[in-house]
């Protein structure tokens, strides 16, 4: 598949041919050799954190009671979890397995990331394009700065000391970023609509983000590849067929990327060096949040199961368990980045966010509540 290059003048089409090369290399991939080390799939259920209270303020919406993204703090051992229809964060003690705090009065809170240079943690919020800091042990707020309007993803930048903030509409969208001594905006990375989750090139300049032109889209995502010391967008790489791609996790050793669409439900891979599509498999519906675990070699992919009022009827992906249930699936990569699906754990309905922490070996997943049950955060162990 022949990627959109800035330099070489304009946005072109891509080569649906590409596309079918890269399935079939999907469908070889059982046969290739995987990296990592030989461990079982599995992952198991350790404990539950109940969150008794956290609820919701629009019971129309399509997930009430919708948990966003997490952020840990390895310093003070603390889970800061964005509980988005609550309008707080919840600070959790991943020690003793208890809520620390609740913090309240946020405007949907969406994204975190701790800032370990400085000791805080930073929350974007969708509801008024707010950027929240508070420091990880007092947890009393440092600072309130106006990002743009939904505020979603946050990332901490350790080789440039930044914190990267992405905003925008369905049709403009934005990466903000700050100098987290000042909080000085220093500059944007502009898209042509808002970015989901970006991920960082830890040793070079490169970010990538996904494009995916919003939760109803039917026409194609695509992923943005572009300078975080310029701003300027190098290439542009065409998912074809697929829509709604939302979660990102990156291998820098490997230089691949890791997309989750939902239209239809697919884990890709994404060659960096090339910039283009390697390898696809059938994955979780409604996938929010996905995790590469470098020891492992494994992708962790979270969904939330099938959506009746964002999906056709039966597109359920042969992935997701039967019924109203989400689930975590564990995926094997071959050398040439190859998929093959180990297992698929089943959760709880429209528990599709989470964090894996590769130094506890755990990977926590955000339940909303629903009906008699309370919101809650499930810690799965990881082998």
């Amino acid at each position: 598949m022949r990627v959109t290059n800035m330099r070489e003048g304009g946005w072109k089409a891509a080569r649906t041919a590409g596309w079918a090369v890269a399935l079939s290399a999907a469908l070889a991939g059982c046969a290739q050799p995987e990296r990592g080390t030989p461990q079982g799939p599995g992952v198991k259920l350790a404990r539950t954190i109940v969150l008794p209270g956290v609820r919701t303020t629009r019971p129309e919406v399509g997930v009430p009671g919708r948990i966003d993204h997490m952020a840990y703090d390895a310093a003070t051992k603390r889970l800061f979890v964005a509980a988005l229809e609550n309008g707080s964060v919840e600070v959790l003690d991943v020690e003793s397995g208890r809520r620390v705090q609740s913090i309240s009065g946020l405007s949907r809170p969406q994204g975190a990331a701790v800032v370990p240079t400085q000791g805080c943690v930073a929350v974007a919020c969708g509801g008024d394009g707010m950027l929240h800091v508070y420091d990880t042990r007092s947890l009393k707020e440092q600072k309130v700065i106006e990002v743009g309007p939904d505020a979603d993803n946050v990332r901490y930048d350790a080789k440039a000391d930044t914190v990267l903030v992405s905003f925008g509409s369905t049709n403009s969208g934005a990466i903000a970023l700050f100098e987290p001594r000042t909080w000085t905006r220093l500059r944007e990375i502009r898209f042509s609509s808002r970015p989901e989750s970006f991920q960082l090139e830890p040793t070079g300049e490169r970010l990538f983000a996904n494009l995916p032109k919003g939760i109803r889209a039917v026409e194609d995502g695509s992923v943005a590849v572009a300078s975080r010391s310029d701003g300027r967008t190098a290439a542009l790489i065409p998912l074809v067929g697929r829509a709604r791609n939302f979660p990102m996790a990156f291998d820098a050793a490997h230089e691949q990327l890791f997309i989750a669409t939902r239209r239809p439900a697919r884990l890709i891979v994404i060659d960096t060096r090339q910039n283009a599509v390697v390898a696809e498999a059938p994955c979780t519906d409604d996938s929010d949040d996905l995790f590469y675990d470098a020891q492992t070699g494994r992708v962790l992919v979270i969904g939330g199961g099938f959506r009746a009022d964002l999906q056709e009827a039966d597109s359920a992906s042969p992935c997701t368990p039967p019924g109203e249930m989400g689930g975590l699936d564990v995926f094997a990569v071959g050398a040439s980045g190859q998929l093959r699906r180990l297992g698929t754990t089943p959760t709880v309905w429209h528990a599709r966010t989470g964090l894996f922490v590769p130094a506890r070996r755990a990977i926590y997943v955000a339940v909303p509540f629903r009906g008699d049950q309370e919101a809650e955060i499930r810690e799965y162990k990881v082998p």
